[in-house]
C-alpha cells in the first residue's frame, strides 16, 4: 500500500492552483487495515461528537490510516510551515501548539504552532475539543493567516481566520502519523463552533480563484513513480484526469459531502437495505463501510472461502480474486463498478482483504454509506462547493 504525500503545487493564469501527490511506499499490516478498528473509528466521525468548552479524556485513537493526504500549508507571519491531512469527512483545521507538554509525545514529534512568533497572531478566550476515533485533541482557538502551500502561492486567508491549536493529542495514531495536523474539506454546519474551513476564503477571492470547487485524482498504477501519486486542484478541474463526462450528484446535505445512494449490488443482486439511504464522499477512509447488513449479504454473495478473525477482518486467498463478481454503486441514474481488483486489499503474496466494512450509524447521520480511497480511486471526485453538489467520472488511471 501507499501513503499520498501532497509535495508540491503550482498555479496556473486561469485560478486552477495544482497540488501534486507523491506516493510513498508503505508496509500494511492487518491491524492497520482491521475493519473494526475502522468501524470504531467511523463511528465517533459521524456521530459528530464534537464539544465546546469542555475538558475531554485524554484516551487513545483508533489508527486506521492506511492512506494519508497530505500537504504544506502555513500559519502566521513570519510563515510556519505545517503538514496538514486532507479530510472530506471533517470540517475543522487543527495544528500542534507550542505550550504541548513535553509528555505529549504526538506534539514532541511533530511541527508545533507558536502565537508568540507570529505577529498577526490573536488569541481568543474559546476552548475546544475534537473527537477523533475513542480520543479527543483539544487545546485553544486562534485566528491568524493561513495558506495553502506558501504565502508566495497567493492563495491564503486574511488574519481573521480561525484554527484550534492543540494541547493534547491522544494515542499513537497522531504519535506516528506523518502529518501535523488536519484540514477538514466539509461543510461548517457539522465545524466545531462554526469555523470556516480556509477554503471558504480561498472561494470567495475571486482574484484567484474562479470557481469554488475541488478535485481529487489518485493514481492506482502500483508501478509509478513516488511523485506521481495523483493530484488536488482547487479552483477548477482537470479534465485530463478523468474519462468522458461528469456525472453531477446534488448534495441532499451540507454537513458531510452526502449524496443519495439509489442502491449497492453485488453481481447484479440489488442489496435490499441499501436503497434509498445515502452515501457520503471521504478522503480521510481508506476502504468502503456500510450497514452491517450489507456488508454480511456482500460476504455471503461472494462465492468463495472467507476466512474472518471475529473481529470483523476478512480475507480470502488471493487466487481467488478473479472468480469474485463486482460492486456496483448506483448514483444518480448511474452504475459506478468495482470490480474485484478494485475491492481488495494485498497484504502478502497469499492473503487478500476484503476492503469493506460494517458500520451502524443511527439517525440523524445514519444509516449510510461510506465512499472512501478504494472508491475515489477509481472514480475521479470533483467537490462542488458552489453548486452544492458531486461530480463523479471514471479516472484516466483505468
Amino acid at each position: 500500500m501507499y501513503t499520498f504525500v501532497i509535495s508540491s503545487s503550482g498555479m496556473n493564469p486561469f485560478g486552477m492552483f495544482r497540488i501534486a501527490m507523491r506516493r510513498a511506499r508503505k508496509n500494511v499490516t492487518r491491524q492497520q487495515q482491521n475493519p473494526r478498528l475502522v468501524s470504531e473509528y467511523l463511528k465517533q466521525k459521524y456521530y459528530s461528537e464534537h464539544v465546546f468548552n469542555e475538558n475531554a479524556f485524554n484516551e487513545g485513537l483508533t489508527d486506521y490510516a492506511n492512506s494519508q493526504y497530505y500537504g504544506s500549508i502555513t500559519i502566521g507571519t513570519p510563515p510556519q510551515t505545517f503538514k496538514v491531512l486532507f479530510d472530506t469527512g471533517s470540517s475543522n483545521l487543527w495544528v500542534p501548539c507550542e505550550q504541548c507538554p513535553l509528555t505529549n509525545m504526538a506534539c514532541t514529534n511533530h511541527q508545533k504552532f507558536d502565537c508568540g512568533s507570529s505577529s498577526t497572531c490573536h488569541e481568543t478566550s474559546r476552548a475546544f475539543s475534537i473527537k477523533y476515533g475513542t480520543g479527543s485533541v483539544s487545546g485553544q482557538v486562534l485566528n491568524d493567516v493561513v495558506c495553502f502551500d506558501n504565502p508566495e502561492s497567493g492563495y491564503c486567508t486574511n488574519t481573521s481566520q480561525g484554527f484550534a491549536c492543540a494541547i493534547n493529542e491522544p494515542g499513537a495514531t497522531f504519535v506516528y502519523a506523518k502529518f501535523d495536523g488536519i484540514m477538514g474539506l466539509a461543510w461548517d454546519s457539522i465545524s466545531v463552533d462554526k469555523i470556516p474551513s480556509p477554503m471558504v476564503q480561498i472561494f470567495a477571492n475571486k482574484q484567484i480563484c474562479n470557481q469554488p470547487i475541488f478535485a481529487f485524482w489518485l493514481s492506482r498504477d502500483p508501478n509509478s513513480p513516488e511523485e506521481q501519486g495523483g493530484e488536488m486542484t482547487l479552483c477548477d478541474i482537470d479534465t485530463n484526469h478523468y474519462q468522458g463526462e461528469l456525472t453531477w450528484i446534488p448534495l441532499i446535505a451540507t454537513d458531510y459531502w452526502r449524496i443519495q445512494l439509489g442502491s449497492v449490488s453485488i453481481g447484479g443482486q440489488i442489496l435490499e437495505n441499501s436503497v434509498g439511504i445515502s452515501a457520503i464522499l471521504d478522503t480521510g477512509t481508506s476502504l468502503l463501510a456500510g450497514p452491517t447488513a450489507d456488508v454480511r449479504k456482500i460476504l455471503q454473495l461472494l462465492g468463495t472461502d472467507i476466512t474472518s478473525d471475529g473481529e470483523g477482518d476478512y480475507t480470502i486467498n488471493c487466487m481467488d480474486i478473479s472468480s469474485l463478481p463486482s460492486v456496483a454503486f448506483n448514483i444518480g441514474g448511474k452504475d459506478f463498478v468495482l470490480l474485484p481488483q478494485d475491492y481488495i486489499v494485498q497484504l502478502d503474496m497469499d492473503t487478500c482483504l476484503l476492503g469493506f466494512s460494517a458500520i451502524d450509524i443511527p439517525k440523524p447521520n445514519g444509516p449510510l454509506w461510506i465512499l472512501g480511497d478504494i472508491f475515489i480511486g477509481k472514480y475521479y471526485t470533483v467537490f462542488d462547493h458552489g453548486n452544492k453538489r458531486i461530480g463523479l467520472a471514471q479516472s484516466t488511471n483505468y
